[in-house]
């Protein structure tokens, strides 16, 4: 079955995409670096979960984040990062810490965040930490050690059915956690309890800290390996709206654990990004003075169309 997504939707997910790029191009203009690949290789991604895909419902987080506080203890939870996303049903879990700035960029591009808060709570004792935790707006696991959050959310997925609870559990993934052996116990996991709640989207970017994941520690045929490990599989071409939509559409439907394989550029939207990513220095993104200039420039152009 065909689930068309109507043109005035696919303008607003653009526009919502094009919007978590400026965002994060203005933290790394700011900060002087950032994790702005990530955000640039999501962006129409976490624009349609945010706004089509999910049923998060509404947020019961102020716009403007507290300071941080304490972390949390017996008799005080402390901040969750999860009230920005709303009261779902659904929830989303963002694995990869280090995609929390693409993270706020969305909350920010969708209104459950002020946008003044990304540059003035992303500071000492704010919440909006680059490498995100379970306090960090939208964030519902502290997973800065990656393999972790896929576990969390198959517990917390068996929780769900157990106590008859509605919604699924949506958990963003990087492909380079298919390097930690806990992402594969999840996987197996997640299948032999037959997880019908729990919707996988792996950002498959090609891409790690060292370099390219072809030359630090090949993984293969993505696809493939998690067939064979029971999972309904689709891919799709990360920057392809309508296709997108389609397989988040029919992974709802899937009996068991699905999973999406988002084949993403992680340089898009930004001219000299490619370049970066030709010679292995885009993970973490750090601008001399004519690449800020010239990102200050696009960013410009960004919001004088969206």
């Amino acid at each position: 079955m065909t689930a068309t997504l109507r043109e005035e939707h696919v303008v607003e997910v653009s526009r919502v995409a094009q919007s978590i790029r400026a965002y994060a191009a203005e933290w790394a203009v700011r900060a002087n670096g950032g994790y702005l690949a990530q955000a640039c290789g999501t962006a129409e991604l976490l624009a349609l979960l945010h706004t089509q895909t999910l049923n998060l419902g509404k947020s019961t987080a102020p716009k403007r984040p507290p300071r941080f506080l304490s972390t949390p203890k017996p008799g005080d939870p402390g901040v969750r990062g999860e009230d920005w996303l709303g009261e779902g049903p659904d929830l989303l879990v963002i694995s990869p810490a280090h995609y929390a700035s693409a993270h706020y960029a969305t909350l920010a591009a969708t209104g459950k965040l002020d946008a003044a808060a990304l540059a003035e709570d992303s500071t000492d004792g704010g919440l909006l930490e680059m490498i995100g935790a379970e306090h960090s707006p939208g964030m519902a696991v502290t997973s800065g050690s990656l393999g972790i959050a896929l576990g969390v959310a198959c517990g917390r997925a068996i929780a769900r059915r157990q106590q008859g609870k509605p919604g699924d559990i949506w958990v963003l993934i990087s492909d380079g956690e298919l390097q930690e052996g806990s992402t594969w116990e999840a996987l197996q996991l997640a299948v032999a309890q037959n997880l019908g709640n729990l919707r996988i989207v792996l950002d498959r970017n090609n891409m790690q800290v060292d370099g390219k994941m072809a030359t630090v520690m090949p993984i293969g045929d993505v696809g493939a390996k998690l067939r064979a490990f029971g999972l309904e599989v689709h891919e799709e071409y990360a920057h392809d709206i309508p296709s997108l939509h389609q397989s988040l559409e029919d992974m709802k439907k899937a009996a068991g654990p699905a999973v999406l394989v988002s084949n993403s550029e992680p340089w898009r939207g930004f001219s000299f990004l490619e370049a970066r990513w030709k010679t292995n220095k885009l993970h973490f993104v750090r601008l001399d003075p004519d690449e800020k200039a010239l990102l200050e420039q696009e960013v410009s152009q960004i919001w004088q169309t969206t």
